[in-house]
C-alpha cells in the first residue's frame, strides 16, 4: 500500500479533516492547466503558454479572479462568460477520463475515518466538476461533506470555503487540519484559524 504523505503525529487528535481537491487529492492539475491553457488560446486566437508555477501560484482562485490576474500580468481582455463555457465543456471531457487518484493523501482520508473524525472537501472549484473528479477516483462517499465555489461568497485566500466545510462536519474550526496543495489555500486555512498540510501540486 502507498505511504501517507508525512505529516505532524500530533495532529491526528484533531477531529475535522478538510482537503482541497485538485492537486491535492487528485492528480488534475495539470488538466485545469491544459484546460485554461486551451480556451485562452481558442479566445485569443493565437497560442498562449500558461507557465507552470504561475498557474500553481494562481491555485484556489476563481475564474473571475484568475481572469483579472491574467489581465494585469498580460493585458488579455478576457470574456470570462465564454471562458468559464468552454472550460466546463474541456473539463467534463478530461477529468472523467484523465484524473487520478493521489494514493498518499487519499490514505490519510481513510486513516483519519479509522480514527473516528469527520472529513470534508473544500474546493474553490465548481461543485459539477468537483464532483466529477471525486466520483472519477471514487472516493466521494470518503466525506461528510463538499464544499465547492456555489457554497462561498469569497474564495481562497480568504477563508469561507474552509469555514463552510467546518460548520456543515459540526466542528469548531480550532480542531481542524486543511490539507491543500496552494499558497493561496494555505493562507485561506491560516485565516481560518486552521492547522494546514501543504502538499506538492499535482
Amino acid at each position: 500500500m502507498s505511504q501517507m504523505h508525512p505529516f505532524d503525529p500530533a495532529l491526528l487528535s484533531r477531529r475535522g479533516w478538510i482537503f482541497d481537491c485538485d492537486g491535492t487529492l487528485a492528480a488534475s492539475m495539470w488538466i485545469h492547466h491544459r484546460s485554461w491553457t486551451h480556451i485562452i488560446s481558442k479566445q485569443l486566437g493565437r497560442p498562449f503558454d500558461f507557465p507552470w508555477p504561475l498557474f500553481c501560484s494562481m491555485g484556489g482562485m476563481s475564474a473571475v479572479d484568475t481572469c483579472k490576474r491574467l489581465k494585469t500580468d498580460y493585458g488579455f481582455d478576457l470574456d470570462v462568460e465564454l471562458l468559464l463555457a468552454d472550460g466546463h465543456a474541456f473539463l467534463e471531457e478530461h477529468l472523467e477520463k484523465d484524473v487520478t487518484a493521489r494514493p498518499e493523501v487519499v490514505n490519510i482520508v481513510h486513516h483519519v475515518r479509522g480514527l473516528g473524525h469527520k472529513t470534508a472537501v473544500a474546493s474553490a472549484g465548481r461543485k459539477a466538476h468537483v464532483h466529477t473528479t471525486l466520483n472519477r477516483i471514487d472516493i466521494t462517499h470518503l466525506f461528510d461533506a463538499i464544499i465547492t465555489a456555489e457554497d462561498a461568497a469569497r474564495s481562497k485566500p480568504h477563508p469561507d470555503l474552509f469555514l463552510a466545510a467546518a460548520a456543515r462536519i459540526g466542528i469548531d474550526p480550532s480542531d481542524c487540519v486543511v490539507l491543500e496543495d496552494s499558497p493561496r489555500g494555505k493562507e485561506a486555512a491560516d485565516a481560518a484559524g486552521m492547522e494546514c498540510i501543504l502538499v506538492e501540486p499535482a
